[in-house]
């Protein structure tokens, strides 16, 4: 079974003063920490994120195959169901 995390529990890793970063997207939790030197866009676009529900950004980027299965690598949980917010298509 999938670990679940409130929204405020993911709102504490918002990658500030060395704080672990974890994002949201698509009603999935990730833990991007270790990912934020690897990132080719930089760490700046996932930190501008840390801690927030990053899918509109993620989607309106447009990422490879290879992004998307390391997205799958890095996923720790999912969102608790009270505060999920509709997928978008």
């Amino acid at each position: 079974m999938s670990q679940t995390f409130t929204k405020e529990e993911v709102a504490k890793k918002n990658g500030k003063n060395g704080n672990d970063c974890w994002l949201i997207i698509k009603n999935s939790v990730y833990d991007v920490t270790g990912y934020l030197k690897e990132h080719p866009g930089g760490d700046d676009l996932i930190l501008e994120w840390g801690g927030k529900d990053g899918t509109k950004a993620f989607n309106d980027f447009g990422h490879s195959s290879d992004a998307l299965k390391d997205l799958k690598k890095l996923k720790i949980g999912e969102l608790a169901e009270e505060i999920k917010v509709p997928k978008q298509l």
